[in-house]
């Protein structure tokens, strides 16, 4: 028996091992060479695919070009153009360093590079089969680089059997490509698979339009941009409005200094600024750059690089989750507009720094407010009705259309208290008029968003205000959940019922939260005290007591199924326009649907 159990493995072997964690399907092998023809300084990039990608991988571009040597040089194993020491690495802007991907993908496949400098009379072309250089000949070629990969993995059976169908591979390499170019939306790019044309994007001016070109006018014109920058951080580039959600969270793009990433606390920075705004389980659509300096983001994470980590993540959220939540507070034609403007005609620090950048609201057109609207002269009651059958209404779903014809601009959320009433419809809904069409609010959902934002405002102030009730009331509890009650007296205090102990168990209520009045009081804090978890009201930290006060708001608010004079519709309308965040429901459902002028016209047939 050999003395020997511990040996090194074959050069062969230890590429192929490699290869597996830089390039585990054909759509990391697509995303590794796109990003090397970016960092190549390409302005037009195209890719090929047939079979999946599997058969066929081919990246052309019009970059900066290799030598003979160069070329040779940059198939084996770290050999890169982008660093040169250790020191290189706490500061990395470019999107490939490792110096891995070429070699790795060469190593699992036959490789053909031909690439050409604007300084060279020929271009040379390399051929290699399992890693190993196998030819090396002039030709001729544009300025630029071609790579075309041929039977990827075609030495390692194990991988190439776990590979999924060929429609899901190349579902994985267009979701991979369409982020490469969402982020880089001054180049050109191109994806075609089995000779069909998947994407074919010509150079955009701004981010909002690379976003029409992949996703189409509907979606477009539905986004909101926005921009916040904090010493060393800036958050930037397109939300959803409220009113829209999706399913799945696929419409979410984070990227980190140009590069794509997958990161949990982005995602949640995201979707906890969406709180409140759109339905629970549904996700908004949002691109994201974030710019910082290179020394604050750690990329050498894994060898995907879809990985980060940051010096300072609690700032990052901070500033991601304020950028989103001030810009979607105020939807209206009044909020300041951003302009996305092409990163070309800035300065070298701002393109280090930022995609977008904001226009000043004064030189946006402000509708004139000053005038006082003679409507408003009755604040609505917010008085509990009796029960009536729950209102139903379904959520917005969106479903675009990349062929569809052009939208218009982006329809501003309008300023409900300035559009002409037409009526109330099935005792629940109020009709406007709009220059666009028809608008239906959703009286309950509007009343309900009004009533949790005073809530919320009362309660960061101190405490919910209390109206006195004129006779106190006794409340029976529950003797197995009398003790955890009485635990939770300044919680319920808080919400704005003034209650004592009666007895073991029972509770004097003697005020109740004044922005519902005094009558149904104790309906409502019997209802609270049923909704209370075993660990009180502060369970489940802040956003759990904010989901009290969001009942609070759906109990006390005016009910689907009540009439409302002309008086109290106007007033819900103003009092619905000095509130933030006023297009959603606290539940996330939308407060009004609107019809456009045209759609009703097609129904017509005019």
């Amino acid at each position: 028996m050999s003395e020997h159990i511990v040996h090194i493995l074959p050069e062969q072997v230890a590429s192929q091992i490699a290869a597996g964690e830089v390039v585990e399907r054909p759509a990391s092998a697509v995303k590794e060479l796109v990003e090397n023809s970016l960092d190549a300084g390409a302005r037009s990039v195209s890719v090929e695919i047939l079979g999946g990608g599997s058969a066929l991988i081919a990246v052309a571009d019009d970059g900066s070009g290799m030598t003979r040597a160069d070329a040779i040089l940059s198939l084996r194993r770290h050999a890169t153009s982008k660093i040169r020491s250790a020191a290189d690495l706490t500061a990395i802007r470019t999107l490939g360093f490792r110096g891995e991907a070429l070699a790795s993908i060469a190593s699992v496949s036959h490789l053909r590079m031909q690439t050409r400098r604007a300084a060279d009379e020929h271009g040379v072309e390399v051929a290699a089969e399992a890693g190993n250089i196998e030819d090396t000949r002039t030709c001729a070629i544009a300025a630029g680089t071609r790579i075309e990969v041929r039977q990827l993995f075609f030495n390692t059976p194990a991988r190439l059997k776990f590979l999924k169908t060929l429609a899901t591979e190349q579902g994985a390499i267009a979701e991979s490509f369409q982020r490469v170019a969402l982020a880089n939306h001054q180049i050109a790019f191109r994806l075609s698979a089995d000779g069909r044309t998947i994407f074919d994007l010509p150079r955009a001016n701004s981010a909002l339009e690379r976003f029409r070109q992949v996703f189409g006018p509907k979606i477009a014109s539905r986004m909101l941009a926005f921009d916040l920058g904090r010493p060393g951080i800036r958050a930037q580039g397109l939300a959803a409005t409220s009113q829209e959600s999706f399913a799945t969270g696929r419409m979410i793009f984070t990227f980190v200094n140009g590069r794509s990433v997958r990161d949990r606390m982005l995602i949640r920075a995201i979707e906890q600024a969406y709180q409140t705004l759109i339905p629970r389980g549904r996700h908004p659509a949002t691109l994201l750059f974030l710019d910082m300096r290179p020394e604050d983001v750690d990329v050498n994470v894994h060898p995907m690089k879809t990985e980060v980590r940051f010096r300072n993540g609690g700032a990052v959220f901070d500033v991601v989750y304020h950028a989103l939540r001030d810009r979607l507070a105020d939807q209206t034609e009044n909020a300041p507009v951003a302009t996305l403007v092409d990163t070309s005609a800035r300065s070298a620090d701002d393109a280090a720094m930022g995609l977008i950048t904001m226009s000043s609201p004064g030189e946006q057109d402000r509708a004139d407010d000053s005038a006082p609207n003679p409507r408003v002269d009755a604040p609505l009651r917010l008085v509990p009705d009796a029960p009536t059958h729950a209102s139903f209404q379904r959520p917005l779903t969106l479903a675009y259309d990349r062929d569809a014809r052009p939208a218009a601009a982006t329809a501003p959320i309008p300023m409900y208290s300035k559009l002409r009433v037409i009526g109330q419809i099935f005792a629940g809904y109020i009709a406007l008029e709009t220059e666009e069409g028809l608008l239906l609010i959703d009286q309950h959902a509007a009343h309900e968003r009004v009533t949790f934002e005073k809530l919320r405002r009362e309660l960061r102030d101190g405490g919910i205000r209390t109206q006195t009730m004129l006779t106190p009331m006794p409340v029976e509890l529950n003797p197995a959940r009398a003790s955890q009650v009485h635990g939770a007296l300044s919680e319920l205090r808080a919400m704005g019922f003034e209650v004592e102990p009666f007895g073991p168990t029972t509770l004097l209520l003697k005020g109740a939260p004044a922005v519902f009045g005094p009558e149904g009081g104790a309906k409502l804090l019997g209802d609270m005290i049923e909704s209370m978890g075993d660990a009180g009201f502060r369970g489940g930290g802040e956003a759990a007591f904010e989901n009290w006060l969001k009942q609070l708001a759906c109990h006390g608010s005016v009910r689907v199924g009540r009439v409302l004079e002309l008086a109290e519709i106007h007033s819900l309308l103003a009092e619905l326009d000095r509130t933030e965040f006023k297009t959603n429901c606290p539940h996330g459902r939308p407060v009004h649907i609107q019809f456009g002028r045209g759609q009703i016209e097609r129904m017509f047939r005019r």
